[in-house]
């Protein structure tokens, strides 16, 4: 695994202590849909039919994993995260099932380590909050994203969102108040991460402000899909030409 310098985050320090339960978690608290929800991403990225991608905040590395295992041709895949504890477990998963086609990559998401225009394809699950929600860093960030696509290179975002529906938004909000902190805080041994968590999902931008987003730094808005009356989304974006 290679690593480069990164900054200490509080974030970061959250996932160190998280991250065995996390994909736990994750499964737990949406019923399992989460992985119907990533493979629904991994199948958009591979559609494109890629020959180098990025799995952005690869976390446990559950995208990365997935275009391994599901690709029909010799793609290179990079998992890429700031968190050592979780790109650690990514790679042991990824050594479990024999995958040989993933390198992974210790790094900071506003100073990535590639060339201009290197991936065909970004896909980033569940992280792409973290980077612009309150960062300080997040123009950066998704500046970085559209430095390293090539031109037409497409930004794969899956990610938590807030229901239309008033009476099911104010069922959502209590389910990740009275639910997820404690009993995530519970199972992870961590309360700050789960609470922060749950307080950026429901404090999140919504697909409109995301469309705006991605607009301000040259990328195109392709698809908009949501899931589970849309308490989760998978946004397709396009690096436009300059």
């Amino acid at each position: 695994m290679k690593t480069d310098k990164v900054k200490k985050y509080p974030l970061n320090e959250y996932y160190s202590h998280i991250y065995r339960r996390y994909d736990l978690i994750n499964k737990l608290f949406t019923f399992s849909l989460d992985r119907r929800w990533r493979r629904q991403a991994v199948n958009t990225c591979l559609s494109y039919h890629p020959e180098k991608v990025l799995d952005l905040c690869s976390g446990t590395g559950e995208i990365a994993i997935r275009i391994s295992e599901l690709a029909e041709n010799d793609l290179r895949i990079v998992a890429y995260d700031s968190n050592e504890k979780m790109l650690l477990l990514a790679n042991k998963k990824a050594q479990n099932k024999k995958l040989k086609n993933i390198e992974f990559i210790l790094g900071d998401a506003a100073k990535l380590p590639f060339e201009n225009k290197s991936f065909d394809c970004i896909a980033i699950a569940f992280g792409f909050r973290n980077l612009t929600y309150n960062n300080k860093a997040g123009k950066k960030n998704v500046m970085e994203m559209n430095r390293i696509l090539r031109e037409k290179g497409k930004l794969i975002i899956l990610e938590s969102g807030i229901p239309k529906n008033t009476f099911i938004k104010v069922l959502y909000r209590a389910y990740l108040r009275i639910l997820l902190i404690p009993l995530g805080g519970l199972i992870s041994g961590n309360w700050q991460a789960y609470k922060y968590l749950a307080e950026s999902s429901v404090n999140f931008y919504s697909p409109t402000e995301i469309r705006q987003l991605l607009k301000n730094y040259n990328f195109h808005l392709i698809s908009q899909r949501n899931y589970f009356l849309g308490v989760a989304n998978l946004i397709v974006a396009e690096k436009m030409k300059v």
